[in-house]
């Protein structure tokens, strides 16, 4: 696995974990959280789902940058072709 694919997958790991925890957070206690959904509270499982989803598409598109920029940090220049 390259150096850019672990790195897309770790930070879009954090992304949805981060967005587990809250979703569990809003299920166990849900006046502990505020998980909101087009201007309204949202509790139950519609929370959960809301505050996964929220940190999923963040750490896919943070992931997706930061594979990029690894990607181009790490590559291997093509070897000079000599000349005759």
């Amino acid at each position: 696995m390259s150096l850019a694919r672990k790195v897309f997958f770790g930070v879009f790991l954090l992304g949805t974990a981060i967005g587990l925890i809250i979703g569990i957070i809003e299920l166990v206690a849900p006046e502990v959280s505020t998980v909101t959904l087009n201007d309204q509270d949202v509790t139950g499982m519609t929370g959960f789902w809301t505050a996964l989803v929220s940190g999923a598409i963040p750490g896919l598109i943070i992931g997706l940058i930061a594979a990029g920029i690894t990607k181009l940090v790490t590559r291997k220049k093509a070897a000079a072709e000599p000349t005759a």
